[in-house]
């Protein structure tokens, strides 16, 4: 209210004094007036400090004159996000921003993030997703110094040649620093030889961390199962300790998970189709990664660093190497196993929660070893059902719209991948061979599949197919 007050209140505010014979109260004053007691004691105690300029009040005109940034800078910023989803890095708003200091695109002129934003999500190129948690839900944490903890898991990525073979990535990162230490990549299924090949040849270049965190698969930790695994036994001989999360608790593993997303689209971006070629691009992928990219969770101050910075940065405190007894393992391992069956022991009869768990994870490890392939569809005829509105081939699953729903004859050649109904002879779906699509994702949508067609497509499907081909597949027809 105080910036509202005429000079003359303000003048009998300033020249009145509580302290004279007779005089009124302060309140009583202040009701006089038609004033706030706050409002007085702001008018006084800016008399004491400006003088005479409490007379008028403050401008209320911004400290800081407002940007506007034009269709220069918008085009700008559309542009850097284009070449950032082209190369398959993050580009969001803080890593466009990133990506524009760094490179000085943005010159003199630099606008916020939160300008970035409002410009993307004028240009409709944004994605919201209201289910996301906040994050002041989030609960961080994470090791202080570099090389006290690393963390090992493994990625299964489809290559894009014809059968979509499988390929396996370790991700070894550095806890506190998020630093790559070793990715690499490998023909066969998960396993503990191929962990321990990429565990060995990060000791040999950095050292020997602590502690190793990784999930409790089969190739890496077996002391959940009350059992000792071969790479538990390679790092105890270096000095570094196992450890694990809980089971079906892959955030604890956050860092590690958060990173294949990031690695996944990067590789999908240059579409690798053989070993060699993935190998070459996660040797690419480990230099942007450690010494370009700014990392928003490396935040000083109000600088980001790279995850390379903050590894030379801060003190390594590795494994002294000292070999870790055998039994201690020993000794997790049946502690685990005891804990287990004591569990076990506690559920009631008829079995409940805990002994469910325990007859699936028996089933999951009875399983047969996986091949790399998932099977074809076995017969010339194609049941496309309400519960189930997929198509297979070769090792890829293709969501198609429900009014497809009914069977259809399947007609494959050596360029093309049709099906006609069965009710009326009509071609019902088609895309050409070998299939094409820009993602190594083992379930996608038919309108994602370069050049696929459906009979009477619904108008948002044509829209989404025309959308993304454009973004894709610009260079070639959408067919």
């Amino acid at each position: 209210m105080s910036n509202t007050l005429s000079a003359p209140i303000r003048r009998q505010i300033i020249e009145f004094d509580p302290g004279l014979p007779d005089s009124l109260s302060i309140s009583q004053f202040c009701r006089q007036l038609g004033i706030t007691r706050p409002s007085y004691y702001k008018v006084k105690k800016r008399y004491i400090a400006e003088g005479n300029k409490a007379l008028n009040p403050h401008s209320r005109a911004p400290k800081t004159a407002v940007k506007i940034y034009g269709d220069p800078t918008k085009e700008l910023v559309l542009r850097i996000r284009q070449r950032m989803a082209a190369a398959g890095w993050d580009h969001g708003p803080q890593s466009i921003w990133f990506e524009g200091v760094d490179t000085g695109e943005f010159g003199k002129q630099i606008p916020s993030v939160a300008t970035i934003g409002r410009i993307l999500a004028e240009a409709g190129v944004t994605k919201t997703n209201a289910r996301k948690r906040p994050r002041r839900a989030w609960m961080r944490f994470s090791r202080s110094f570099p090389m006290e903890m690393w963390q090992i898991d493994g990625l299964e990525y489809r290559l894009f040649d014809q059968d979509a073979t499988k390929a396996t990535i370790y991700q070894l990162l550095d806890d506190g620093t998020r630093f790559d230490v070793g990715t690499r990549c490998f023909a066969r299924p998960e396993n503990s030889d191929d962990a321990i090949t990429t565990l060995r040849a990060a000791f040999e270049e950095y050292g020997v961390p602590q502690e190793t965190l990784s999930d409790n698969g089969l190739s890496f930790n077996q002391a959940r199962r009350g059992t000792i695994g071969a790479t538990e036994t390679f790092m105890a001989e270096h000095g570094c300790r196992g450890i694990t999360g809980r089971i079906w608790h892959p955030q604890t593993q956050g860092k590690n998970e958060r990173s294949h997303q990031t690695l996944t689209r990067f590789l999908d971006a240059h579409t690798p189709k053989n070993l060699e070629e993935l190998t070459k691009l996660l040797v690419r992928f480990r230099e942007h990664y450690n010494h370009r990219r700014r990392h928003q969770a490396l935040k000083v101050g109000s600088t980001h660093l790279t995850p390379a910075q903050a590894w030379e940065a801060g003190e390594h405190r590795g494994s002294d190497g000292t070999p870790i007894d055998i039994a201690v393992l020993q000794a997790k391992a049946a502690a685990y196993k005891a804990g287990k069956l004591a569990r076990d022991a506690a559920e009631p009869a008829g079995g409940t929660g805990g002994e469910i768990l325990a007859v699936q994870q028996r089933a999951q490890e009875a399983l047969p070893a996986q091949t790399g392939r998932l099977r074809d569809q076995p017969d010339d005829l194609v049941q496309i059902t309400r519960t189930n509105p997929q198509i297979y081939h070769r090792g890829r699953i293709f969501k198609v719209p429900t009014h497809l729903i009914g069977e259809h004859q399947l007609v494959t050649t050596a360029t093309a991948f049709t099906m006609f109904s069965t009710l009326d002879g009509e071609e019902s779906l088609y895309f050409p061979l070998p299939v094409r699509v820009a993602s190594s994702k083992r379930l996608i949508p038919l309108w994602q599949v370069h050049g696929a067609r459906i009979r009477e497509p619904r108008p948002a499907w044509v829209l989404k197919r025309i959308e993304y081909a454009g973004q894709h597949y610009a260079q070639e027809p959408a067919g």
